[in-house]
């Protein structure tokens, strides 16, 4: 499996309800330069998975539409890319899926978790907002992921 992971964008400052923070400007445009710049690795995203918080919802957007329009069908919402969600439970989801490639959209601190599940702790894999990071797995499965690269805004 061909795993690409996409923290969102810069969001509003804290609110009451923390899934209903959106991006600001500057975190729209980072979000379509990571994308934009990156895009050329990136040819066979076949599904997009993405948190259900309004913040990843429209990284999700613009990430679709930097990739070459990307049909909003092949758009997942799933809770297993909440922020506190089990990274176990995302690792078998992806198992399950039997997908060849997948981009991920979430958030801190489940992305550099799974990174590290996936590709070993042996370097933290911090990503800041609107990070992207590419992971081959030959074996969905915790330890078995060669992270690719990891490109910071």
């Amino acid at each position: 499996m061909q795993l690409w992971i996409l923290r969102h964008g810069r969001a509003e400052p804290f609110q009451d309800i923390d899934a209903s923070r959106a991006l600001v400007t500057s975190g729209r445009q980072e979000v379509r330069h990571m994308v934009t710049q990156q895009r050329h690795k990136m040819p066979a995203v076949s599904e997009v998975w993405v948190s259900p918080y309004v913040r990843a919802r429209q990284t999700a957007a613009i990430a679709r539409e930097a990739l070459g329009g990307l049909s909003a069908r092949c758009e997942q919402v799933s809770e297993l890319l909440l922020p506190e969600a089990r990274v176990s439970s995302l690792i078998e989801a992806l198992y399950q899926s039997g997908l060849d490639s997948v981009l991920l959209v979430s958030h801190q601190p489940l992305v550099s978790t799974l990174l590290d599940v996936l590709c070993g702790p042996a370097e933290p894999h911090y990503m800041q907002t609107a990070s992207l990071a590419a992971v081959e797995l030959e074996v969905v499965a915790a330890g078995m992921g060669r992270l690719q690269w990891l490109e910071h805004p």
